[in-house]
């Protein structure tokens, strides 16, 4: 197997391991919106209401705890 095969392979696991984890995240944070929706009498409009919100503000706080973390 030459160099670049092998820098190739390394990085496809690492995006293949970055993406396992935003996508368990991402599942994480729908169960909990889905759960802070229903405690809060919203239902299925007020779930959608509250994803929509936080795909929204994602880049933000992303964007804010990484200048927080320099």
């Amino acid at each position: 197997m030459s160099q670049p095969e092998r820098s190739r392979i390394g990085r496809d696991r690492r995006l293949w391991r970055l993406g396992t984890r935003q996508m368990i995240i991402t599942l994480v944070l729908i169960l909990i919106i889905n759960l802070v929706a229903r405690r809060m009498g919203l239902g299925f409009g007020g779930s959608i209401v509250l994803c929509a919100a936080v795909a929204f503000s994602w880049p933000f706080v992303a964007t804010w705890w990484s200048r927080r973390r320099r």
